[in-house]
């Protein structure tokens, strides 16, 4: 085994990694990184001093995002990304929208005015998406969503109630039937 994952369990970045390296089924070594008292070796390893980052053999490579394209390349069984170009441009344009998202949930955790309003607005189209589809960038499965899901379930953490939202309630509830979401919210729940 030559991945090392530097991770810290509740870091929704290092959730997104998590999940398709479990999901391909690539064995790997995890690391914990105390994200309270990082040690001074994650800065040599990622500039901006963040997780996730991985070793694999003599790279070192960093940003969640990044990762899973890498892991997707090195490992395309089982595929994460559309056969098509259109298709894969389709999950990387829901990546860029993910910031949207991200933006507005961090905004709300620092209870920013009109931040829980940008929130629900942003899962009003999702809502939208997924009551068309299975999945974000259509009827497959992809990276997309191991991009947003770690998100969605934290919503009740800046006090959203997703039952409004039953069709990204009922996308979510088909991910957790899958071992490695299943995983991640028993981590949730720790």
């Amino acid at each position: 085994m030559s991945i090392v994952l530097y991770t810290a369990d509740e870091c929704p970045f290092c959730v997104r990694t998590r999940l398709v390296l479990d999901g391909k089924g690539i064995e790997h070594e995890r690391v914990e990184v105390d994200l309270s008292n990082k040690p001074a070796w994650l800065r040599e390893m990622n500039p901006r001093n963040r997780v996730p980052v991985i070793r694999d053999g003599d790279a070192v490579l960093w940003e969640s995002e990044a990762l899973n394209e890498y892991l997707e390349e090195i490992h395309p069984d089982p595929a994460m990304m559309p056969d098509d170009p259109a298709g894969r441009a389709r999950v990387r344009a829901l990546m860029r929208r993910f910031e949207d998202l991200s933006d507005a949930y961090y905004a709300a955790r620092r209870d920013e005015p009109g931040a829980h309003d940008d929130v629900l607005e942003q899962l009003a189209w999702l809502e939208e998406r997924l009551a068309s589809q299975a999945y974000l960038a259509g009827d497959e499965y992809s990276l997309a969503e191991p991009g947003w899901w770690p998100w969605i379930v934290r919503m009740p953490r800046i006090g959203i109630d997703l039952a409004a939202h039953p069709a990204l309630v009922a996308w979510s509830e088909r991910l957790s039937r899958r071992p490695e979401y299943a995983a991640e919210l028993n981590l949730l729940s720790v």
